[in-house]
């Protein structure tokens, strides 16, 4: 969930042209409509309707194959069926309910160090990586990612914030969307629409209280709650491989991947309680089903 300033509505649709939008349907689930109501819109990423959003995953997947060959590797464009897989497995994992997923991973932050994201969304291009020496691997991650080895395009294209990306897959969006969609910053009008209804604001204010009660502060929402944990990572890896902790540090992680399991919990506690039905109702009212992620 996310707050959104009701006065940004404007200024942000003027900049995106109506473009924005968070994968629809229930998590994991591909969206059951093709298009939102006439003037809004999309549903889908950076306000996509379905048939948006597949022709961009294509182009993009052609794109990134093109300039991957260039480079002198092989590169399989991954279909769009794979890419919607891949963004299943963000923060979720099939199989599992909400709750199991945070009693076992919290927010995926400090939890877990596989990335099943980029593993799916890589498709047949993981074998094709496996097969190769170190080097030339490290050569086509390098070629492919840039220096953000983390930044797959599922996950990215999931997150609607592509300004991580580098490599043959920035190139590829870069030719996709819109400057502004390249932004860290982006805001999604779909959100924004969504946002600016009282009742969403009255139920986010509970979701603080909520957490406040619990005994946290955070203000806002859960994307303030991984950017923190990410910072302390961050701060106690100091560029280490995790897997290689010993003594203190090792202990200093699993205290830190504990407390992210319980700040996970009350704030899914606090979103089943005060604010995932009032964005079913809300969104169902202005878009004609629920469209959240």
């Amino acid at each position: 969930m996310r707050k959104v300033a009701a006065g940004a509505l404007l200024a942000v649709l003027a900049v995106s042209g109506c473009t924005g939008g968070d994968p629809a349907g229930s998590p994991g689930s591909p969206p059951t409509a093709t298009s939102a109501p006439d003037g809004l819109p999309g549903v889908r990423e950076f306000g996509l309707s379905e048939e948006e959003f597949v022709a961009r995953v294509e182009q993009v997947q052609s794109l990134i194959a093109s300039c991957m060959n260039r480079a002198g590797f092989e590169y399989v464009p991954v279909d769009v069926a794979t890419i919607e897989r891949a963004q299943a497995s963000v923060r979720m994992e099939p199989g599992l309910t909400r709750q199991q997923y945070k009693e076992r991973w919290g927010l995926s932050v400090t939890t877990r160090f596989d990335d099943p994201v980029r593993t799916i969304g890589l498709g047949p291009n993981v074998q094709i990586m496996e097969g190769l020496s170190e080097a030339d691997r490290d050569a086509y991650e390098f070629t492919l990612f840039g220096e953000g080895r983390d930044s797959d395009f599922a996950f990215t294209l999931d997150e609607e914030d592509f300004s991580s990306t580098g490599g043959c897959t920035r190139e590829a969006v870069a030719q996709v969307f819109t400057p502004d969609q390249l932004e860290g910053s982006y805001v999604n009008p779909k959100d924004v629409l969504v946002a600016e209804d009282p009742r969403i604001i009255e139920a986010q204010n509970r979701w603080t209280e909520c957490m406040q009660d619990k005994g946290y502060t955070y203000e806002d929402d859960q994307d303030v709650i991984i950017d923190d944990y990410q910072e302390r990572l961050d701060a106690l890896l100091e560029g280490d491989d995790p897997q290689t902790l010993t003594g203190e540090r090792l202990a200093a992680l699993q205290a830190l991947q504990a407390d992210e399991i319980q700040v996970s919990l009350a704030d899914l506690d606090c979103q089943l309680q005060h604010t995932d039905e009032v964005f079913r109702q809300v969104e169902t009212e202005v878009f004609g089903r629920p469209v959240s992620g």
